[in-house]
């Protein structure tokens, strides 16, 4: 009887029982007071009780790819490949009291963030409000920032979140957002008018990004906002935020959204580190820094498979009597300040379709373009081109992708050219 029950659980946890899946989605399928269930891509759930229901869930992602790259500067050629663990991530999720307390916890063992979440929310009990305390994506960035990372269409390299590190996030998030996560507090609401729905949400955050609750001293908090609104009504589960359509919506959806954000005394370029930023000065010759300034637009269609996203992001700054020398006797100009914050544009448009049988296919074009087209500009005109085929098995749970991306950088002075491809496959559990 011992060794019976072992098997059968090892079953469950595996996910090798046919039935479990379709038994949790199954229609009159009661709850009962205590379950143990795996689902394919989603993880593991231990539910407890009814009335006041708990749910834990254990889900984590495994992605090891290799990497070729090629880059030309000035007439030089350089090549290198690369093999890599791109992701490995478990997460802790726990609704209690029917989802009115929610926490979550992320930890990342490829980056150098060991914990790359942790908040606790607060729902309320018709469930239109919501307030989250903690480290988490920030709802300032573009649409796809705000995905989790194992939804990437690109497979390929990343640390601790950090949109720097490969072709996963593209050419506007590398210049614009770096980190995807801020900590500090965040309220969402959501509500509907004549069959639309509105989701808007305000936070406040430390304006240094992810590891925000180090010991570095207080420069100013940062301010943001996003506004989403549905005309066609909700997306299936977290589609909204995906770039292509996993899901295969049966009907028409569309997502349309803007944000905005304002970061009191930015001491990083996109306001998303600290201390990265020098030579500014205050009349006093004091060290000093601008507030950093982001405005979001963006769009998404989906429908049977097929999906449409567009993004824009523009970046500026602003602040009175700033110099750029100790004496206070050199105004900091705008082309001045261009080298030491990421300002300027960037528009992203991504096509995709997802066949029935889990196969897709998707292309992306980025431009980038700098506010001022200077000599040591931290921004640079860039064109970005990706194609990638993906494979998608049981319910998502297993991914194999191919990708490659031309990257191409018109600088003062050279240009940069660069080809990054990348396999990969993806197991989430």
């Amino acid at each position: 009887m011992k060794n019976k029950i072992i098997y059968t659980s090892l079953l469950v946890w595996l996910g090798l029982c046919p039935g479990l899946y379709a038994q949790v989605n199954a229609p009159g399928y009661k709850m009962q007071d205590s379950t143990l269930m795996y689902v394919n891509g989603e993880g593991t759930y231990l539910n407890l009780g009814q009335k006041e229901k708990f749910q834990f869930n254990l889900n984590g992602v495994l992605q090891p790819g290799f990497q070729n790259s090629s880059v030309d500067t000035a007439g030089s050629s350089t090549h290198s490949n690369r093999m890599s663990l791109n992701l490995v991530r478990l997460s802790l999720n726990l609704a209690a009291f029917n989802g009115m307390l929610t926490v979550g916890i992320k930890t990342d063992f490829t980056g150098t963030t060991p914990i790359l979440e942790a908040w606790v929310g607060f729902t309320s009990r018709d469930k239109h409000h919501r307030l989250v305390l903690g480290e988490r994506q920030t709802n300032t960035n573009n649409r796809l920032a705000l995905e989790d990372e194992k939804f990437a269409a690109v497979l390929g390299q990343t640390l601790a979140g950090k949109s720097t590190d490969g072709t996963v996030y593209g050419g506007l998030m590398q210049n614009f957002v770096v980190t995807t996560r801020e900590g500090g507090w965040f309220y969402e609401a959501n509500f509907s008018i004549n069959n639309i729905r509105f989701y808007p949400s305000v936070s406040m955050t430390t304006g240094k990004g992810q590891g925000a609750f180090g010991s570095e001293g207080f420069q100013g908090f940062k301010y943001g906002g996003r506004l989403d609104v549905m005309p066609l009504g909700d997306f299936i589960k977290n589609n909204a935020f995906i770039s292509q359509d996993i899901y295969r919506e049966p009907r028409p959806k569309l997502g349309i959204g803007v944000a905005g954000s304002y970061n009191v005394k930015a001491s990083d370029p996109t306001g998303t580190g600290t201390g990265n930023v020098v030579g500014i000065y205050d009349e006093n010759g004091t060290t000093a820094y601008a507030n950093y300034r982001k405005l979001v637009a963006d769009v998404i269609f989906k429908y049977k498979g097929f999906a449409f996203v567009g993004e824009y992001t523009d970046a500026s700054i602003s602040g009175s009597d700033l110099y750029s020398n100790a004496a206070a006797t050199t105004k900091l100009t705008p082309e001045a300040a261009s080298n030491k914050y990421a300002l300027g544009s960037a528009f992203n448009v991504q096509v995709s379709y997802v066949t029935q049988n889990g196969w897709s296919l998707e292309g992306r074009y980025t431009y980038v373009t700098p506010e001022f087209n200077v000599q040591g500009s931290i921004v640079q005109t860039q064109h970005w081109y990706t194609g990638m085929v993906n494979k998608y098995l049981k319910n998502y749970m297993f991914k194999i992708g191919i990708n490659s991306t031309y990257i191409e950088v018109d600088a003062p002075g050279g240009g940069k050219y660069s080809w990054i491809s990348n396999l990969a496959v993806q197991l989430s559990f």
